[in-house]
Formats: structure tokens, sequence, C-alpha cells
């Protein structure tokens, strides 16, 4: 997806303490600041490896008009102190830059990773060029995606999740609610899912999923539409939701009613502080936790559901 760029902008490039790139980037994209890049990157310059010990850098690009400079700066500090970061755990760098296709800079900025068996790469990657292993699964984006690269701390433990509860029992159905741009979606059918659903309310979110559906031939196993949870039917043996504590927390009754008996529920975007609540909301609905992970200030949770 495009976004317009003015014939000169500020690109400030953002230095984070680990694990808070996705709760500034949504803060910064709902106040209007405009429009946010999520990266992190490691060591080498190759592929990210299942090596969670491996430490990342967190950063954000944001682009603005140049007379945003000031305010921006200012929105960061206040951000920094209620955080309770130290001075030492940030920085901002500023640039003059002259009119920039967005889609170009994403580009630019998008490196495939490795995660749970996938190689995650955008179409405009060479698959000669990713050196892939011999039980590697490249997952296509397709370019331009509204939705980011796919590459922050929930979305990666949430398909090393599908890799592990594929390997340990074949899921026939998955339901992901708040599905994005459909990549868990489409590397459960990918894994061997037969039915596959996934709603967002984001409007760009259907037909971003089903490109992506497409791209990996998987198409035909998989359907989206614009929607919240409460759109969804039926009982399923899977059920993603990569969502946000408080979502989570809201809606327990209405993610444990899909869950069929002895199906499992991932729930995903969970900050640390809110891990136990939303593990309370969620086993006074009939499931039991049965694995926590957590990935920087990021914590994810997996259920079951008695039969």
């Amino acid at each position: 997806m495009k976004q317009p760029a003015p014939e000169k902008f500020l690109r400030v490039e953002m230095m984070l303490p680990d694990g808070w790139e996705e709760t500034v980037s949504f803060l910064l994209q709902e106040e209007g600041w405009g429009g946010v890049i999520s990266e992190r990157s490691y060591p080498g310059g190759i592929l990210a490896g299942e090596d969670d010990s491996v430490a990342g850098v967190s950063c954000l690009v944001v682009l603005l008009q140049l007379e945003h400079r000031e305010a921006f700066s200012q929105r960061i500090q206040e951000l920094a102190d209620s955080f309770g970061w130290s001075k030492a755990d940030w920085s901002l760098a500023m640039e003059e830059r002259l009119g920039e296709d967005w889609e170009e800079m994403w580009r630019s900025r998008w490196k495939p990773f490795r995660c749970g068996g996938f190689v995650v790469h955008a179409d405009f990657h060479a698959l000669d060029d990713l050196k892939l292993r011999a039980d590697d699964c490249p997952l296509c984006m397709v370019a331009g995606s509204a939705f980011g690269t796919g590459g922050h701390a929930s979305t990666r433990m949430a398909l090393r999740t599908l890799q592990t509860w594929w390997t340990e029992k074949p899921f026939n159905s998955l339901l992901d609610v708040g599905t994005g741009s459909g990549i868990l979606a489409v590397a459960a059918a990918m894994l061997g899912a037969k039915k596959v659903m996934g709603m967002d309310p984001d409007p760009a979110s259907a037909a971003q999923a089903t490109a992506t559906a497409n791209t990996n031939r998987v198409g035909e196993s998989c359907k989206f539409w614009r929607g919240t949870g409460e759109s969804a039917s039926g009982q399923w043996d899977v059920v993603m939701a990569n969502l946000q504590s408080d979502i989570l927390v809201r809606d327990a009754a209405l993610l444990a009613g899909l869950v069929e008996p002895g199906g499992r529920l991932f729930g995903g975007g969970i900050l640390d502080f809110k891990a136990d609540l939303t593990i309370i909301a969620l086993e006074q609905q009939g499931l039991k936790m049965t694995r926590k992970s957590g990935r920087g200030r990021w914590v994810t949770i997996e259920f079951s559901k008695c039969k």
C-alpha cells in the first residue's frame, strides 16, 4: 500500500529498548504522526535464525512533515519519561529527505527472516538469494503490505507455535482472529490445514490476506473477511488470537467459545505485566494454560480446551 510523501520530508530513525517497537508504533499511528516502519536487525546480515538468545536492535522509522520536528521530539521524550526509559535506552536521528515513494522505502527496509520452519520474504526477493535450507518453506508476502513484514516478536512466536502444534497433532481447521496480512492463516494452510479462515476490522486486511494466500498457492483453503471476532461462528481445532492483552481479556468468553473441545487457543500481543490478568480471564472461561513464552516485553500464551 503506497502512502503519499511530501516533496520534502523528515526521516526519523528511532532506536528503542527491546520489546517496545510494537507499542510505540501503535501509539504513533493512532496519534496520526504518519507512516511507521518497524524493523528488527540481526548480527551478520543473514536470515534471522531460530536462536532467541541472539540480541536484536529494535528500530522504528517514521516519516514526518518538516514542521513537526520539535513536536515529535517532545512527544517521544514524553513517552520515554512515562515508560521509564533512561537516556541510554533510546535515541532519535533525523534527516531531511527529498520526496521518496513509501513502497520503495518499505522495500529497502524489508529483510527476510527464518522462523518456525518458514522463510518469510517479500515477492521482490529472489529465492536464489535467500540461501534456503533443504527443510525451509518459503512464505511470500505481497510487496506494499499495510501490515508490516510479519517480523515482530508476537508474530514470530505465533509462527513457531503453529509449527510445534502441527508437529504434535496436525489440525484440520484454524480461525485467525485479527488476521492482518494473513501471515498466520496462510502459514497454517501451507502446513496442511484444510479449512482456514480469518477476519480483521481493518478494511485493507481481507484483500491483503487473500493476496498473500493466493501468492503462496493456498487460496482455495483460505477465506478472509472484514469483521471482528463476533462475526465468526462454529468451533475450530485452533484459534489464533494475536491481538492485544486488553482485547483478549475483554473477549475471553467469545474466544473460548470458538475453540472446539480438545482444541487449542494461541493468545499473543500481551505485554509482560498484563500476562497474569490475561491468563486468569481465559482460564475462567474453561481453558487451561499449557505454555507461556516471552521475548523482550512481549508474552504469548497457549491454551487447551478440555473435551
